[in-house]
């Protein structure tokens, strides 16, 4: 039986990550999903603008931002009512809007994609 290929033809993923090779490898992990890539920002700022355009279905959002918390991307999406993976290498206290998914870094292709998964599911929810 083949391995069935979840659809994310077409998503829109706000990515907030400072980490250029690691910005790179999640545009290309999302890519090959099929997503659409919106950014991306790489401070708290950037992505603050990015978050208040609106022109998304789902984010991927590094907690830490060049030195900076992104909960105010976090507190604008969860507005907008938009289903949040938070990517972080450590436990963050003090969230005040849970996520949908989490990606403990490093994460695999693998573990986007459950993360993408449940994002979807709740995209669909809303």
């Amino acid at each position: 039986m083949p391995n069935e290929v979840p659809d994310f033809e077409g998503m829109r993923v706000l990515v907030a990550e400072d980490e250029f090779l690691v910005s790179m490898l999640l545009e290309e992990m999302l890519a090959d999903l099929g997503c659409e890539v919106v950014g991306p920002y790489a401070t708290l700022s950037a992505a603050l603008e990015g978050a208040t355009a609106g022109n998304y279905d789902v984010a991927v959002i590094d907690l830490n931002l060049a030195g900076e918390k992104a909960h105010p991307v976090i507190a604008e999406l969860a507005e907008r009512n938009v289903p949040v993976a938070i990517a972080s290498g450590g436990f963050e206290q003090g969230l005040e809007h849970q996520p949908a998914a989490r990606l403990d870094k490093p994460y695999s292709s693998a573990q986007l994609e459950e993360a993408m998964k449940r994002l979807q599911t709740a995209l669909q929810e809303r």
